[in-house]
């Protein structure tokens, strides 16, 4: 009985010691498992101890357009495909060439869209019966080609606009003047928004009775207005005055936000 009751004590101790094992184990392991999450909040909200001081602005630049890009269209119908083709084929030519003589280089003409679909009327069976049937009957085709030009000469615009629709261009569309260079110009707005920043930032730790520390996060977006004028040939001033006048290029605003946390001790 006593042999029994040693063994027995024995044992519990070594579960005893078993169980204190597990529980130191399990105990480190939490251990590590919060501060790994403390570490994550610190990460993802710059430190839980860490102050800062977070200033947003904008900086702006205006900029004369150096470029205009313009898309011209012609479309001819014809009762033949073949017929179709070959003559819209020719006033195509026939825009390109006039685009040439104005000055614009063949490599900013490029031909973005060509489209021939057939062109079909409905036939009623009886016209006096509003409920008769009909059938589809083919009666030609329409041929379509869009030609996208960039014009380095913006005052020149006008002209060449014209000129195009004086060769057969049906259609002017998508006019808008542009920056070529605009990276330029954004980095001059890039660095007017960090100065203002940083001037902001330092008045706000002076007023607080804090130093002001490094750089925590920085972001920035940027922002270039899309211009778009003239839907089609009737709007360039055609039966009327010269399109010169009513075609002005202006200045184009570049504006890039800048969003900078930066750290105070």
């Amino acid at each position: 009985m006593v042999k029994d009751f040693k063994d027995w004590g024995g044992c519990c101790k070594t579960i005893g010691v078993i169980v204190a094992v597990l529980l130191i184990i399990l105990a480190g392991y939490y251990l590590v498992s919060i501060q790994e999450k403390i570490k994550q909040i610190e990460y993802i909200g710059g430190g839980m101890n860490t102050n800062v001081i977070t200033v947003s602005k904008k900086g702006t630049v205006y900029a004369t357009p150096d470029l205009a890009q313009i898309s011209f269209s012609v479309i001819t119908e014809e009762e033949e495909v073949g017929d179709a083709i070959k003559n819209n084929s020719e006033k195509s030519s026939a825009v390109i060439e006039i685009l040439k003589a104005q000055g614009v280089s063949e490599t900013d003409i490029k031909t973005t869209y060509f489209n021939v679909y057939p062109l079909y009327e409905w036939h009623k069976t009886d016209s006096a019966d509003i409920y008769s049937t009909g059938t589809r009957v083919l009666v030609g085709y329409e041929a379509t080609e869009t030609i996208a030009v960039k014009v380095r000469d913006v005052e020149k615009i006008g002209s060449i606009i014209e000129g195009a629709v004086g060769a057969g261009a049906n259609e002017v569309s998508d006019l808008r003047f542009v920056v070529e260079n605009e990276e330029a110009f954004k980095a001059q707005a890039r660095a007017k928004a960090i100065a203002e920043a940083r001037a902001e930032a330092v008045q706000t730790a002076q007023s607080l009775g804090v130093k002001l520390g490094k750089i925590v996060s920085f972001t920035e977006s940027s922002y270039t207005p899309y211009y778009e004028s003239y839907k089609s040939a009737t709007a360039v001033g055609m039966g009327g005055g010269s399109a010169d006048s009513s075609i002005t290029s202006g200045e184009n605003k570049i504006e890039v936000t800048v969003n900078i946390v930066f750290g105070i001790r």
